[in-house]
């Protein structure tokens, strides 16, 4: 038996931030851009523009300060809001899947196969599965 979690930001019932924008952020102030970003994390540019301006109008503060093309390119950086934001977002998902592995071995340890092991809420992947399962 297995687990998984995931952790979204909603606002106003609506999700506003989850594990693939914050991968998808985070990708963005390491490449420079939102193209380099969707390429690296095989998406296409609108679909990775999309997703950031869903976040931006979602949590209604914008999350890069972008720089326009031209004759030395553009550039996207994550503002200072969005650094912190995806710190505390990663943070959040480590102590709940920390807090998780726990009490899922307190209430299903005796029935997992021996051997096999829970994960400690490391983050990983864009579904925001901290653990291991679906």
């Amino acid at each position: 038996m297995e687990f998984g979690t995931k952790i979204w930001l909603l606002m106003e019932g609506r999700s506003a931030l989850g594990a693939g924008r914050v991968e998808l952020l985070k990708m963005i102030d390491r490449e420079g851009s939102i193209a380099g970003a969707a390429k690296k994390l095989d998406m296409s540019f609108r679909r990775a523009w999309n997703a950031v301006e869903r976040a931006e109008e979602g949590l209604g503060v914008k999350l890069l300060e972008r720089r326009k093309g031209g004759a030395g390119g553009g550039r996207s950086n994550l503002t200072p809001f969005a650094r912190d934001l995806v710190a505390r977002f990663d943070r959040l998902r480590l102590d709940t899947g920390e807090f998780a592995a726990r009490r899922f071995d307190t209430l299903f340890g005796q029935e997992r196969s021996a051997g096999e092991s829970v994960g400690g809420g490391r983050p990983e992947g864009g579904a925001g599965r901290t653990g291991r399962g679906p």
